[in-house]
């Protein structure tokens, strides 16, 4: 197979790049084990050391980068229909967003002392939206990537805001003690540039939604097939596994 026949679809659409899967795949069983780990130490049922909580930081930057790298794709995928991209990335944001919501909604009621307020669905729905008017700078979103990440950071270390609402929270003013209001804190300040970096390097790798760089047939090995099926599923894992591994270590601790 020739790696335009690998790329392109019967009727030639552009075809899944199986290594984004794969890469999805791998940061969601990566944060399963991490939150396994989190809620064994919140059951008291292992201890932690507490550097370990560092590790977290590297699968919310893995899921950034692959969904600006995806949104840059399928931009170029539908360039011809710009309008339709457009609609479809909106509805997409705002259906991640939702669900951040109901999260907002389920955390309000079962860890009132520690809602999800503005989490990494929040997030992550809010900064698919506001990535719509940079897609068109494609590579040069490392330069507005490189302020939004500096502004993020500034102002998470240099501006506290004591009893801040949705919208200081939303944009990266908080609390000086945030991590005891909520177990999960996303601000769109730093990480919509992440998301752009992620946008910068899609538009390197998958330049006109041709892959840039040589890369074997993935999808005959077995381990890759379970990455990627894990990745294509990806938010609906995210959305269970939670509960699902509390709620089994609880039998086990009331047992």
């Amino acid at each position: 197979m020739t790696p335009n026949q690998e790329q392109q679809g019967e009727k030639g659409q552009p075809q899944r790049f199986i290594e984004l899967d794969i890469l999805r795949g791998f940061a969601i069983l990566f944060m399963i084990i991490l939150h396994l780990f989190w809620d064994l130490d919140y059951f008291g049922i292992l201890s932690l050391n507490k550097n370990f909580y560092s590790l977290n930081i590297i699968v919310p930057v893995m899921f950034f980068l692959l969904v600006g790298i995806c949104q840059a794709v399928n931009n170029n995928k539908y360039q011809s229909q710009p309008k339709k991209m457009y609609l479809r990335t909106i509805q997409r944001g705002l259906w991640v967003l939702n669900l951040g919501m109901l999260f907002t909604l389920l955390t309000a009621v079962f860890l009132p002392d520690r809602p999800i307020l503005f989490g990494v669905l929040h997030c992550i729905g809010c900064c698919i939206i506001l990535s719509v008017p940079f897609l068109k700078f494609k590579s040069t979103n490392v330069v507005f990537a490189t302020l939004i990440i500096i502004a993020g950071i500034t102002i998470g270390a240099f501006f506290t805001v004591e009893n801040a609402n949705i919208f200081q929270l939303a944009a990266g003013f908080h609390q000086s003690d945030i991590a005891a209001h909520t177990i999960d804190y996303f601000p769109i300040l730093p990480w919509l540039g992440v998301c752009l970096i992620g946008i910068t390097l899609g538009n390197i790798l998958y330049k006109d939604n041709k892959r840039r760089f040589p890369l074997p047939d993935l999808s005959k090995y077995k381990p890759t097939k379970i990455f990627s099926w894990l990745g294509q599923h990806s938010l609906a894992i995210y959305l269970v596994h939670q509960p699902v591994i509390a709620g089994v270590l609880f039998l086990v601790v009331m047992i």
